[in-house]
């Protein structure tokens, strides 16, 4: 008998312990300070989907004590990685290069990557697509935590997908939340938020059932009981004005459902624009003119 309770009271014990550890560990570690409200889809799930196959998606982070340094070791992480993906060995001398539209930072810069090796020179060309960070608090001080979404080469020269960044989702998330309330807030990233619209169209349907059961009991019990017919006739109104109650707050968190998912902004998410293409078709009329035509 002791032994088993020896042996509880070690388990409860380390049980404790990892839960100080843990609770102590997260309390250390905060996020005071972020880009955006909410993470990108390209961190959280996955990265967009590649349009041809002369450069992939590739993402990088670092962590710094200012945002540019951290910016900068994203920068040495890529090159790093570029140079493990093209298996180039050897002492190599990196040379990166920014290039920029217009004179000014846009939101896609290129940067390309010069490697020396002996005689040789390799170039490698990447964009940056877009970015992410945190500045996390430590108990050493703060950091930021960066986050890059690099489009790299495969090729010499690629040919790289137009992207642009939205937080709105349009009809997408009111269609799922139309089917499932608090879908469509989980598909657009406010978990928390879709799993209290969903919990609270149940708790409220559930209520509906209840009340509804409890009604008809007391209109049962006041046709068989005609002694107590006021009484029983007292408590099913009550239970019918329950029951409209929770018909009217579990419309009005549909309807509510409905207009945050179609209105709210979502994570931010890429959208792939077709290439630009360009043609000429020659035209034979009286003017004799050349008619072109731009493909979006």
């Amino acid at each position: 008998m002791k032994k088993t309770v020896l042996k509880i009271g070690r388990m409860v014990a380390i049980a404790s312990s990892c839960f100080l550890f843990g609770f102590v560990d997260a309390s250390a570690q905060k996020i005071l300070r972020k880009s955006e409200n909410m993470r990108p889809v390209w961190l959280v799930s996955k990265t967009p989907e590649t349009t041809n196959e002369t450069f992939h998606y590739q993402l990088v982070e670092a962590e710094n004590e200012s945002l540019e340094k951290a910016r900068h070791d994203c920068l040495l992480a890529l090159s790093r990685y570029i140079g493990q993906v093209w298996k180039i060995s050897g002492e190599a001398e990196t040379d990166i290069r920014m290039e920029q539209k217009n004179g000014a930072y846009t939101e896609s810069s290129v940067y390309n990557f010069h490697y020396k090796i002996e005689n040789e020179e390799i170039s490698v060309t990447t964009t940056k697509y877009d970015e992410y960070w945190e500045y996390v608090y430590y108990p050493g001080g703060g950091r930021y935590h960066c986050y890059v979404l690099f489009g790299v080469a495969d090729v010499p020269v690629p040919r790289f997908d137009r992207l642009s960044f939205t937080r709105k989702y349009g009809v997408r998330g009111m269609v799922r939340s139309l089917i499932v309330p608090g879908w469509g807030q989980m598909y657009k990233g406010s978990t928390v938020k879709g799993v209290c619209i969903l919990g609270g169209e149940v708790l409220l349907a559930g209520g509906i059932i209840v009340s509804e059961s409890l009604r008809s009991s007391y209109v049962k019990k006041m046709h068989e009981q005609p002694k107590h017919q006021q009484t029983y006739n007292t408590k099913a109104d009550n239970w019918e004005n329950v029951r409209n109650v929770c018909i009217g707050a579990a419309a009005a968190l549909y309807v509510y459902n409905l207009i945050d998912a179609i209105v709210m902004n979502g994570r931010k998410r890429a959208v792939v624009h077709r290439p630009v293409q360009f043609a000429m078709y020659p035209s034979v009329g009286e003017c004799n003119g050349v008619s072109f035509a731009l493909n979006f």
